[in-house]
């Protein structure tokens, strides 16, 4: 993801968050090259991706709790600050890294096609939209400019990319009563790949970027 900074952002903050998002986004990929490849473990996978949205969610609380106190700002662990982007961007991320949570636990379960569409499905659903919502706000906030020598305007875009591939494999991976057709889970799949290498890029151009300036 984008880890979007504040003038009070320290560099170590940006190191965790950064390593924790690379972290996350690299189980993500493992587990979905591994679901394209034959005879794959499902059960252990699954887990990986589970283990992966860990730090994902760890990292996302750490850039709102950034957003949340900054100066002029009395401290708090949580707070509500609509009037800040970052904060908005911040917080629509997190809720959406809870909600892969759910998805991705309860896909470790042994659960019927019904109640996978609302333990996995619905999460992985609304979970991508506010991944799209946080991901629109940050374009706002750079004016939807686009500068590809500018690592931070370019994370922004690359983040984006991210959040519209995590959406149409949201969209691909509903369950039905009837067997899709195996194109159907690989779409998911790859969008998820694909979705999980922009994050990670995200993250390094960060981590780039911020020791570059130390």
């Amino acid at each position: 993801m984008h880890i979007h900074t504040h003038p009070l952002t320290s560099r170590k903050m940006v190191t965790w968050m950064s390593v924790l998002f690379m972290f996350g986004a690299s189980c993500f990929a493992i587990a979905s090259i591994m679901f394209l490849l034959p005879k794959q473990d499902a059960d252990f996978w699954n887990k990986i991706y589970f283990v992966g949205s860990i730090p994902f969610t760890s990292a996302a609380f750490l850039q709102l709790l950034d957003a949340t106190n900054q100066e002029g700002q009395s401290w708090k662990l949580m707070a509500y600050r609509p009037q800040n982007r970052g904060y908005m961007a911040g917080l629509t991320q997190w809720l959406g890294t809870i909600l892969f949570n759910f998805n991705t636990y309860d896909a470790t379960l042994q659960l019927t096609w019904l109640q996978d569409d609302f333990a996995v499905w619905t999460p992985n659903m609304v979970g991508s939209i506010l991944f799209l919502i946080s991901g629109y706000i940050l374009l706002k906030e750079i004016g939807f400019t686009f500068s590809i020598s500018n690592k931070s305007n370019l994370s922004v875009w690359i983040n984006m990319l991210g959040c519209v591939t995590f959406m149409i494999s949201a969209v691909a991976s509903i369950y039905l009563p009837i067997e899709l057709g195996s194109w159907v889970t690989n779409l998911a799949l790859v969008n998820t790949l694909a979705g999980a290498l922009c994050f990670f890029t995200c993250a390094v151009l960060s981590y780039q970027e911020v020791h570059k300036k130390g």
